[in-house]
């Protein structure tokens, strides 16, 4: 972002790229938030990829605006504008004009809809229906509509033992019914202790946990698995 269009900016120009770097990071983290990027690697190396979301909304978007260089004018003539180089009412006035020919040229691109259609992982079998369980923004619900059956990722239960609902924690859910958890923190005495949480589903086709200790001390702490 930083260098964006300077390849085909004069020398003289004295800012190139996207925004600042504060409004960079900004909109970096905006992207990742609704979805159009993710980040990969270790703690100490970072990067970032493209998801499903973003590469099809780069495939339907018109290539004019795919272009950073348009992006970085469009900075260019900002300071322009600042500087009182540029009429403010010009560059509006282009930036409809480009608006305008764009919806007027622009061709539909086929099978649009399947394209944008997110691909939905599935990560195990619904105990209630058996169709397939699979991963969304906020949790883990049941492909089929009609059934109630969700895992959500804000989930107070597991809060409550300083754990997240996490995607291997909620496969070993699906498969074996129950996980083994390492490290819970009490709340109320901050200290640790390791548990299997045991998953089992109740009328209204929601999950119901329970804590089972391995030294015998029974079970206790059910829960409903209801969403923050």
């Amino acid at each position: 972002m930083e260098r964006a269009g300077a390849d085909e900016m004069p020398e003289e120009v004295e800012r190139k790229g996207i925004g600042t770097s504060a409004t960079r990071a900004a909109t970096i983290e905006k992207l990742v938030r609704i979805g159009f990027v993710e980040r990969k690697g270790n703690k100490k190396t970072k990067y970032l990829l493209p998801t499903h979301k973003g590469v099809a909304l780069i495939t339907v978007m018109p290539e004019q605006i795919q272009s950073p260089s348009m992006t970085a004018e469009w900075e260019q003539k900002l300071l322009d504008v600042e500087k009182g180089a540029f009429r403010d009412a010009e560059f509006m006035n282009e930036i409809e004009g480009m608006i305008a020919e764009l919806v007027r040229t622009y061709k539909i691109i086929e099978d649009a809809e399947v394209l944008m259609h997110p691909v939905l992982e599935e990560i195990g079998t619904c105990p209630c229906c058996g169709r397939h369980i699979v991963e969304r923004q906020k949790g883990y619900p049941c492909e089929n509509r009609q059934c109630n059956f969700v895992l959500w990722k804000q989930n107070r239960f597991f809060e409550a033992l300083g754990k997240k609902m996490t995607k291997p924690i909620a496969v070993k859910l699906l498969s074996d019914g129950k996980v083994a958890l390492k490290g819970c923190k009490s709340k109320k005495t901050g200290k640790t202790y390791d548990t299997t949480v045991i998953m089992t589903v109740d009328e209204n086709q929601r999950a119901v946990f329970e804590l089972n200790f391995e030294k015998g001390a029974g079970k206790y702490g059910k829960s409903k698995n209801k969403k923050d």
